[in-house]
């Protein structure tokens, strides 16, 4: 690439939606919007969150799913329901965005961070293992960036020591692990249809998938303040107006979480296509990474051959020690002279201000701190055509030559 076309280039970065909405799915929200009626989804749901509902768990093979929110919802009341509090320990990656912790941390348990796989770059079972005690009551695995961790040692260790699993999928919905959908393995899945994911509801939205039928009834007890109908006919049904106000699990508040009519009916149709989104992902993957195999100093994901990953992200490492050069010689690099917006995903939580004001500023998580310390991540969305991944691909080129130069 000469000097005159590296004046000449557009600016890459990833969009702020993933993944637009089809003109099926705009459809659908305009029919709801123009109802005027059933907005939310209410105590038992409405016709679309239950639609939503059954489709997700027909894609997904699960045993229920509840539609609310946002995935950080789903992660709370996946805590709730797991009786995680003060005198429980918590298992959680150090390398994860903040909300699979925080819901966590907000029972009062005590989060013990594991590390990572120096390969997959997601959750260790030995980390995992090491980090067991008599005081641990859940592991939280996070299939981060898409990819899904190791399911069956994870889960095995798990079961050994009567230890409830949170899979955390917000960026994996649809991956598989030796055939079998993500967040269909622990005791509760837990989904993000934020706009910046594969797939979306508009904006926010989530699903609490669960393994036993029987949470998943308690979860929608929780999910709009109590609300539940009343069991027993009554003489007036007008006193009061509305539903009965129960206790939906004992000892349990009940929250509001729910997800609104017409964000399901987006989701209805987009958990449809993602199957053909994630495809599109994977052969984009195989391309942009293709194109850089010359470069070992340039690192991504080992996917293991029983894993399928969803490529939410495209994450790589840059190890540039044999060339003198760091990480941030080729972010600055490919930012301001191949003008490719790369940036550095999620700080290693034990690292922030937030953790360490609650006392959680302390890991022993080595691979984690090497991950990020020389972590660069490329724009990424769905719909990328051949034409821009390998225009992205040659800019990358360009600037791992100049490092070699030193």
């Amino acid at each position: 690439m000469n000097q005159a076309t590296i004046e000449k280039l557009a600016p890459l970065e990833s969009p702020a939606v993933q993944t637009p909405l089809t003109p099926e799915a705009r459809s659908e929200l305009m029919r709801v919007a123009e109802k005027g009626t059933g907005y939310c989804i209410g105590a038992q749901g409405g016709p679309e969150g239950n639609a939503f509902e059954q489709a997700f768990v027909e894609k997904m093979g699960c045993a229920d799913a509840v539609a609310v929110n946002s995935c950080s919802s789903a992660l709370e009341m996946a805590a709730m329901l797991s009786g995680l509090d003060a005198a429980d320990e918590v298992i959680i990656p150090a390398h994860t965005f903040v909300a699979t912790a925080v819901p966590m941390g907000r029972t009062g348990a005590t989060i013990k961070w594991a590390d990572i796989d120096p390969d997959t770059r997601v959750i260790s079972a030995k980390s995992i293992e090491s980090l067991i005690t008599p005081k641990t009551k859940v592991i939280v695995v996070v299939h981060l960036y898409g990819m899904p961790a190791e399911m069956d040692d994870i889960v095995n260790l798990a079961r050994k020591h009567e230890i409830t699993v949170i899979e955390d999928c917000a960026q994996a919905p649809g991956a598989r692990y030796k055939g079998k959908r993500v967040g269909t393995f622990g005791d509760f899945g837990c989904f993000s249809f934020h706009g910046a994911k594969n797939i979306t509801t508009l904006g926010e939205g989530g699903m609490l998938a669960v393994r036993d039928a029987g949470l998943g009834d308690q979860a929608r007890r929780m999910r709009w303040m109590g609300n539940w109908p009343f069991e027993e006919s009554r003489e007036k049904d007008w006193v009061p107006a509305g539903n009965d106000l129960i206790e939906p699990v004992p000892g349990l508040w009940p929250v509001n979480f729910s997800l609104a009519e017409g964000l399901a009916a987006v989701g209805k149709v987009m958990i449809k296509q993602l199957d053909q989104i994630n495809d599109s992902r994977r052969r984009q993957a195989t391309r942009f990474i293709g194109a850089l195999a010359d470069y070992p100093e340039l690192s991504f994901q080992k996917v293991p051959d029983h894993c399928e990953h969803a490529y939410h992200l495209m994450p790589g490492r840059y190890d540039g020690e044999a060339f003198g050069r760091h990480r941030d010689d080729l972010m600055q690099l490919i930012r301001d002279k191949y003008r490719v917006k790369c940036i550095v995903q999620y700080w290693p939580l034990y690292r922030s201000p937030l953790f360490r004001s609650f006392g959680f500023g302390e890991a022993n998580v080595p691979e984690t701190d090497r991950y990020f310390d020389n972590m660069i991540s490329f724009p990424w969305w769905s719909g990328m055509g051949d034409h821009l991944l390998d225009d992205m691909a040659e800019r990358t080129r360009g600037a791992l030559d100049e490092m070699r130069k030193g």
